[in-house]
């Protein structure tokens, strides 16, 4: 590797690294609010562990056994969109044709707020809970 090429290597490693840490931390359990297809508005718990964690959408008493994915966590995977984005990706149960997954693009409002929509255009909105006490 020539002089050239490692110092242009390692530039981009240090930007990356600074913009990584600049980057808020979203660990955590957030409240989400959204409205469904059929304009029902609903909520989901959503843990936040690195690139990972979990979505559970919140059951309404008399919806609890109506559909599959109600009041069961699904795993959602998060990437790094720039410009404090992020995408959201509920992968929703393979096996089950009726959960499939979603995806939501979320800028960082306030170190308590992401605000987004869905790939099919519905708002979606993540509160941070605050951690619990001891």
């Amino acid at each position: 590797m020539t002089a050239l090429r490692s110092i242009a290597l390692f530039a981009a490693l240090a930007a990356t690294m600074g913009a990584a840490r600049a980057e808020p931390e979203l660990n955590g359990t957030w409240q989400a609010t959204f409205t469904t297809a059929s304009s029902e508005n609903r909520g989901a718990q959503v843990v936040i562990d690195g690139l990972g964690g979990t979505w559970t959408t919140c059951a309404r008493s008399a919806q609890r056994h109506r559909h599959s994915c109600v009041g069961r966590p699904q795993p959602i995977s998060l990437s790094d969109s720039g410009a404090s984005t992020v995408t959201l990706r509920i992968e929703g149960s393979k096996p089950r044709a009726a959960n499939t997954g979603r995806q939501a693009r979320l800028t960082l409002v306030d170190m308590l707020t992401l605000e987004g929509e869905f790939d099919d255009g519905r708002v979606l909105r993540l509160v941070r809970q605050p951690a619990p006490g001891p």
